[in-house]
């Protein structure tokens, strides 16, 4: 659990909170959905159980940012395709009213520090072409362009995806 000021408090999302975790993904997909590998027609059918289900798994962990108790934000990283020196950053979102106060620190602090407890030895990151905002966040942090690959996203458009690891 980290905080950078007294509102803010980053935390992991428990099984028992899938509601509020459902809520604000489903927001993040739908107001974002060019920011997303996955999206809001897709979870949107997800049933109560698989919303549980995606909390209880120990080989990922998403992580809630509240303000004054009220979820505004999320984060995940999980191992990497079952390659345990490794893990990568998924899934951040920040509803609009917050964003610009530095709380991807936050972020990147706690999954560096998950990543590091579980052992990896390197974690990846990805974003679509054209996210200014996730580049610097990520270079910031240290991690380094790798390279890109054409991929179609959810939201139909094919385009970049642009690839860096961080060594630990």
């Amino acid at each position: 659990m980290k905080s950078i000021d007294t509102p803010y408090l980053l935390k992991r999302i428990l099984p028992s909170d899938w509601e509020d975790y459902k809520t604000i993904r489903l927001e993040a997909l739908h107001t974002n959905p060019d920011k997303f590998g996955s999206s809001y027609q897709k979870e949107v059918a997800y049933s109560d159980e698989t919303w549980r289900t995606l909390l209880e798994n120990e080989s990922s962990a998403i992580f809630g940012l509240y303000y004054q108790g009220i979820l505004v934000g999320l984060t995940g990283v999980a191992l990497y395709n079952g390659d345990h020196s490794k893990a990568i950053l998924f899934s951040s979102f920040v509803k609009e009213e917050h964003r610009g106060k530095g709380l991807s620190k936050l972020f990147y602090a706690e999954r560096i520090a998950w990543a590091r407890g579980k052992g990896c030895v390197a974690i990846l990151v990805s974003h679509r072409a054209g996210n200014e905002v996730s580049k610097a966040a990520n270079q910031r942090f240290g991690f380094q362009y790798t390279h890109s690959e054409q991929v179609l996203w959810p939201d139909g458009v094919q385009d970049e995806e642009l690839m860096y690891t961080l060594i630990l």
